[in-house]
């Protein structure tokens, strides 16, 4: 069938790429560990673009619309972040274009978000094209990961967005501190997740309580899958804790990510009352790069 639009969601450690038809269904999906930060200094675009070379030797002169990384200092070309409030017809105007490979490109670029809370203008790469892409308004989007974003939202326009290192905090102590020591992959212990929760709830002194799993394991009080998943808990609950401080009276709120992250975080909110609707990522995606193409006028 024929392609009208290739969509290229371009993360820090993962690549994943859709072929649109006419009609905006996706004919083929792509995923790669080819992140912006996997190449050295300069190297990333050419990877990027090698590892669709197919894709683009079959579809001469067909629109690339790329989101994420493309647009920052490492990707291919750098799209400004724009300040909430964002929609989509904001986000459209405001697309980065140029032609390459013989084609039109273009990049979705970022939003920006100052919070008096939080001090400080937050920003978010990739995230903004999955808001763009649910199915029906919700209130408030979670993505976790690397950097877990919760995304504030008013109808289809973004308003808000706080970020929490959660994601980068548990691999950086998994791999690199005194905890890598005493924690361990293996069967999920959901107990200890629900624990580590608890305990980020009722103990504020976070740095305390993050030796406090060192602590644990040097004086064998649980194994160390269990601690590990404890780990986990504890995290996202302080991730929770600050979170939902900025919004008491939420009853529901949407995630956007893949089992079993998304998972964890649906439990991790059910334990305090709160409804989530699990979205998946590629499909936010999808249609998020579609309704920008669309408003934009590439197809």
């Amino acid at each position: 069938m024929t392609t009208v639009l290739i969509g290229v969601d371009w993360g820090s450690s993962n690549l994943r790429a859709f072929r649109f038809n006419p009609q905006g269904e996706v004919l083929e999906t792509r995923h790669a560990a080819h992140g912006v930060t996997r190449f050295p200094a300069g190297e990333a675009t050419a990877a990027m673009l090698a590892g669709l070379h197919d894709w683009l030797d079959a579809c001469p002169g067909v629109p690339m619309l790329l989101c994420g990384m493309a647009g920052s200092k490492l990707g291919w070309r750098e799209a400004p972040y724009l300040p909430a409030p964002a929609d989509l017809a904001t986000l459209s105007r405001g697309l980065v274009r140029f032609e390459a490979e013989q084609r039109q490109v273009a990049i979705i670029p970022g939003v920006s978000s100052f919070e008096d809370c939080a001090g400080f203008r937050d920003v978010m790469r990739g995230e903004e094209t999955q808001a763009l892409g649910l199915s029906a308004p919700v209130p408030l989007l979670i993505a976790p990961g690397t950097h877990s974003k919760w995304i504030r939202l008013e109808g289809a326009r973004i308003s808000g967005l706080h970020t929490a290192m959660t994601g980068e905090l548990y691999a950086i102590l998994r791999q690199h501190s005194l905890i890598a020591g005493v924690t361990s992959d293996g069967p999920w212990d959901a107990a200890a997740f629900h624990d580590g929760l608890n305990n980020a709830r009722s103990h504020p002194d976070w740095l305390t309580q993050l030796f406090g799993v060192r602590a644990r394991g040097v004086q064998a009080e649980m194994p160390p899958s269990s601690l590990a998943a404890w780990l986990s808990g504890l995290l996202i609950g302080y991730e929770l804790v600050q979170g939902l401080a900025r919004y008491p009276d939420l009853q529901q709120v949407a995630i956007v990510a893949s089992a079993p992250l998304s998972d964890h975080y649906a439990s991790a909110l059910a334990s305090r009352g709160i409804e989530s609707q699990l979205i998946d990522g590629d499909q936010a995606v999808m249609r998020g790069l579609w309704r920008v193409a669309k408003e934009a006028q590439l197809v």
